[in-house]
């Protein structure tokens, strides 16, 4: 063999064993980095109880929102409020000129005296039976009514005519059976006597004619009278509401004035907008999913813009049993005290309704959990190695801590918090303690 291949098959194998001896170093190197531990940082995994909440946004209302209008019509005479007064129950709102129903008043009034006059009846007597019996058909058919009767002037003149009658003719009967009269007297005693009888009859009748117009026009002074209440618009009483002002008080506050003095109004014209300020209901639409969570009687928070940092405090009152097709959401009803008047009805508020306030739940450092890729996921420590969680979701966070739900997810044990980064499942880990906080440095320099 010529000694230029000689030498070229020696130098191909002298460079193959260099390679093999390569390879076989860099797989050893590579076996020894794997192998190498990292350092970590780790915290306890927590079970705490903590809020089940739902949040919302609502609006405000008044406990009653009216607006009040004249049962009458006429003209203003008076206005005795104006928008932004609190006024209470039965307080007067606004008087209406009452002229004419007071002469309204005066001819019913007048014409019930004469009637009355007619009877030989005082008012007070009056007054007396139609307190015991009512203005009903008794009053003018039943017996009490005939001993009344019985005493009117006009049924006693002719009573008294009809017994002189029948005293007559009784006494002809007695001559006529003794042969002393004759017939035609006896037909003129008996003619006579039945006048008397029917005209006395004819005397009881209009006397309960008399009691039944005195009662129509009695009426119909009632119905002045009532006129001339109705002329005073008054604030209407509401239902008392659960929670109420000092002492059970309830005020209504003006929001809106509709008249002025000296206008004339007509019958069912609105003159003011009321509502009730303490308590106050705040309408709230919760998504359908959340159906099966909120009940009454949940607490619920409430925040507005002009009370920035303020929470005002209410309870579930109402929860509407149907969902809205369109928005998908049903309406929630929330009564919220309201006796500094802070809160105004028609504002915007935002509402958090807790629906469990002691539920357990698993809590992990936040910094434990680490985001790759849109997968949310941890490490938990097992000995020496870490394990993945990464079917992991998320739920309520808390000052430095975040609530975790896992099917693997133990419920005691430590997690990795800083480190993980560089770890995959089965990585070996080291422990190592939390660097301390370096001491902050003062500004003033140590004396001499």
């Amino acid at each position: 063999m010529k000694p230029r291949v000689l030498a070229s098959i020696l130098g191909l194998g002298w460079l193959s064993v260099s390679l093999a001896g390569c390879t076989r170093h860099e797989k050893a190197e590579t076996k020894s980095t794997e192998a190498l531990p990292i350092y970590v940082t780790v915290a306890p995994i927590e079970q705490r109880s903590i809020e089940r909440t739902i949040e919302a946004v609502g609006s405000l209302r008044g406990w009653e929102q009216v607006t009040v209008g004249a049962k009458r019509g006429g003209r203003v005479l008076r206005v005795l409020h104006d928008i932004g007064d609190r006024v209470r129950p039965d307080e007067p709102l606004v008087q209406l000129d009452p002229v004419d129903a007071k002469l309204s008043y005066n001819v019913a009034e007048s014409r019930y005296l004469a009637e009355l006059v007619k009877l030989g009846l005082t008012s007070e007597m009056a007054e007396t039976f139609i307190k015991r019996y009512g203005i009903t058909e008794t009053l003018v058919t039943g017996p009490q009514t005939e001993e009344v009767i019985e005493k009117v002037p006009a049924v006693v003149q002719f009573r008294v005519a009809m017994d002189r009658a029948a005293q007559n003719l009784a006494r002809q009967r007695n001559l006529s059976r003794k042969g002393a009269g004759t017939a035609q007297e006896l037909e003129d005693q008996e003619s006579d006597y039945r006048s008397a009888a029917a005209a006395y009859d004819n005397a009881k009748s209009t006397a309960r004619n008399v009691i039944a117009l005195a009662l129509a026009n009695r009426v119909a002074r009632d119905q002045a009278d009532q006129m001339l209440t109705d002329l005073n618009v008054l604030v209407p009483r509401p239902q008392e509401p659960p929670v109420s002002g000092k002492a059970g008080e309830i005020l209504y506050a003006i929001t809106q004035r509709s008249v002025s003095e000296g206008q004339m109004i007509r019958e069912g014209d609105p003159v003011f907008d009321l509502v009730v300020e303490n308590p106050l209901r705040l309408w709230a639409n919760i998504p359908e999913r959340y159906s099966d969570r909120v009940r009454e009687g949940q607490p619920v928070r409430i925040a507005v813009a002009s009370h920035p940092g303020r929470t005002f405090e209410g309870k579930v009152s109402r929860v509407n049993p149907s969902v809205d097709p369109v928005s998908r959401t049903f309406q929630v009803e929330a009564l919220a005290p309201n006796e500094e008047r802070l809160l105004r009805p028609g504002g915007f508020a935002k509402v958090v309704i807790v629906t469990d306030s002691e539920s357990e739940a698993i809590v992990v450092p936040i910094e434990s959990v680490a985001r790759y890729a849109g997968v949310t996921k941890l490490f938990v420590v097992e000995g020496q190695t870490v394990r993945a969680v990464d079917d992991l979701t998320l739920g309520k966070e808390g000052p430095g801590w975040v609530e975790v739900a896992s099917a693997s997810m133990p419920r005691s044990g430590s997690v990795v918090t800083t480190g993980h980064t560089k770890l995959a499942s089965g990585s070996r880990i080291v422990v190592r303690e939390p660097e301390a906080p370096a001491p902050e440095k003062s500004d003033v320099e140590p004396g001499p």
